[in-house]
């Protein structure tokens, strides 16, 4: 039976969530962002959340997983979208010249950083929901085989937990590089998500090594879920998410206080000509200016 008191902290990140999805619907109606950029990334984070917030189990359990998944994601396109305003191109996404064979065109997509990054990331949430299938499973304790379920699937939902966490340090890494390059109030929106994303991870996998914290039958008696549970899913989950979701989408907001909302690269050859004409200008212009403390 779920008590009163578990659904409470539920209900409020429910709520706090959607009214994220008002918020970027809102945008999306006014067409103050567009359906082909970077907030679509942060859209699909937010209703993985509000789907997992609906769902149990198994479902909850991969969708949780899915939600940080598309956060990372998020994370990065915001970075790569930063360095292509800034300075007219992002190496963890090179362009393509216009006029490239479709063969050597494949091979210098598949070298792109990024891109590793996303397979980095599909192979880990592959063995994050692999995991999860095996913890159902491992839920019969009259199996012979129970422990051996449940350390394999702890071990496969270890493993890509911490593939993200690491996908999550080279984020912060690049973040600095690039801050010491260029200093403004979106890039350093876009770094402070690191201790969230980091908080996130590290709950990961606690929620798996240490009982009072995992969704299992430990963590729950006759008053419903252990305060260690509710802390730790809330506080060291939802949050965490929440936040660094939040911080994303506030870029939108500092960048139109500040200046020009960041150019997206559409990622097309006729406009690879002109996203390199745009990022010389910028550099030319963002050259004369200040190199030292953070934009206003």
């Amino acid at each position: 039976m779920v008590h009163a008191a578990d659904l409470v902290p539920a209900v409020l990140f429910l709520v706090a969530y959607t009214a994220y999805f008002a918020l970027l619907v809102y945008l999306y109606a006014t067409k103050a962002i567009l359906w082909k950029s970077r907030y679509s990334f942060v859209f699909t984070h937010v209703v993985f959340r509000l789907v997992g917030m609906a769902l149990v189990l198994i479902a909850y359990l991969v969708f949780a997983a899915e939600g940080y998944f598309s956060l990372i994601l998020c994370a990065y396109r915001f970075l790569v979208v930063w360095m292509q305003d800034h300075f007219g191109a992002s190496y963890l996404e090179p362009r393509i010249p216009k006029g490239t064979p479709r063969r050597e065109k494949f091979r210098m997509h598949m070298r792109a950083p990024l891109v590793s990054v996303h397979y980095a990331l599909i192979a880990a949430n592959a063995l994050i929901i692999t995991g999860s299938s095996y913890m159902v499973g491992a839920m019969d304790q009259e199996d012979p085989r129970h422990e051996s379920k449940l350390d394999k699937a702890k071990g496969l939902r270890v493993a890509g937990t911490a593939v993200f966490l690491a996908i999550v340090q080279a984020h912060l890494a690049v973040c600095l590089h690039m801050w010491r390059k260029r200093r403004d109030r979106t890039l350093f929106l876009i770094t402070f998500t690191w201790p969230f994303l980091t908080v996130r991870g590290v709950y990961g996998i606690l929620g798996i090594l240490v009982p009072a914290f995992s969704c299992n039958p430990d963590a729950y008696g006759s008053s419903g879920f252990s305060s260690t549970f509710l802390a730790g899913e809330h506080c060291m989950g939802t949050l965490m998410e929440w936040i660094a979701c939040g911080l994303l989408i506030s870029t939108h907001f500092s960048a139109i206080n500040g200046g020009d909302e960041l150019r997206e690269d559409g990622g097309s050859e006729d406009e690879e000509r002109e996203g390199d004409e745009d990022g010389q200008a910028l550099q030319m212009r963002r050259s004369s200016e200040p190199k030292s403390g953070m934009s206003v």
